[in-house]
């Protein structure tokens, strides 16, 4: 595997449609300038599989897509395809963040990574590519209410998708969430790479409430503060930038906010039981 000193978070092509863009194959020049190239996406990837084989590398997990797979990469996960089969069919769904409803958007994003890879039978797989083969052709086209025909194309890929997931509750119990846990969800949400070393203020003025409402809310939701799921994202940042770059891990510190890099060491083994550079030998073993 080829490691790096930058991974680089690329936005979604301007040519999108509403924040949505489908591609049906790619191309071998393309083929061979994506191989192996490690970065995130600001936006949710859905591959489906028809036929032939996709290895993919994210969050140091290794996905095998194979035919009638479908895999979701989250936004802001970081990845890296490995091999395409030349016998690989299939289709790639891009989808900005503001474009899936609120329930949906929370069992994507609390996704575990078991359920990112999602197997579904022959007839399911049909019907599904046949739904991005539509969204592909009308998003090519002038015709008229092309925006309405799109949406319900989509919502029923997306919802078809879903629906294939097991995880907390099914779909249509999603919609009657409390206030706590919709806080929670969009809390959660909020947290990136990019906003992890912010106060939790920060996080309830974003969401025009108090802080201790905010903490009320994820504590009563998850049994953990918010200080908690923001340290957790930067261990789990500190952890990604470990395996998929070379940095060294002072460097790494300083990129996470740390302006004492013995304290992140410490910190880090605190959390994990290993120093920097032993979670690096064993994840890269």
């Amino acid at each position: 595997m080829t490691h790096t000193n930058d991974i680089i978070t690329y936005s979604q092509s301007p040519k999108a449609f509403g924040g949505i863009y489908v591609k049906d194959h790619i191309h071998t020049s393309v083929r061979k300038s994506i191989i192996d190239h490690t970065h995130r996406d600001d936006y949710y990837v859905i591959s489906i599989v028809t036929d032939g084989e996709l290895l993919m590398d994210c969050e140091m997990e290794k996905f095998i897509a194979q035919r009638n797979n479908i895999l979701i990469v989250k936004p802001y996960q970081i990845h890296s395809v490995r091999h395409i089969s030349n016998d690989f069919k299939g289709y790639f769904l891009g989808i900005q963040d503001f474009r899936i409803p609120n329930d949906i958007n929370d069992l994507l994003y609390t996704l575990p990574e078991s359920q990112q890879l999602l197997s579904i039978s022959e007839e399911e797989m049909e019907m599904l590519a046949t739904t991005f083969e539509l969204m592909k052709k009308y998003i090519a086209t002038d015709s008229q209410h092309k925006t309405q025909i799109i949406n319900g194309l989509f919502s029923t890929a997306l919802y078809s998708i879903c629906s294939q997931t097991t995880h907390n509750q099914s779909v249509k119990e999603l919609g009657t969430q409390s206030q706590p846990a919709v806080i929670t969800s969009n809390f959660k949400r909020l947290i990136t790479h990019q906003t992890h070393l912010n106060l939790p203020s920060y996080f309830a003025n974003e969401l025009s409430i108090t802080t201790a409402h905010l903490n009320d809310c994820v504590k009563k939701t998850t049994g953990q503060t918010v200080s908690y799921w923001l340290k957790k994202s930067i261990l789990d940042e500190a952890k990604r930038l470990l395996y998929y770059t070379n940095k060294p891990v002072k460097e790494i510190a300083f990129n996470l906010g740390f302006e004492d890099h013995t304290y992140f060491s410490r910190m880090f083994k605190k959390l994990t039981y290993q120093t920097p550079l032993q979670f690096r030998d064993t994840v890269r073993a």
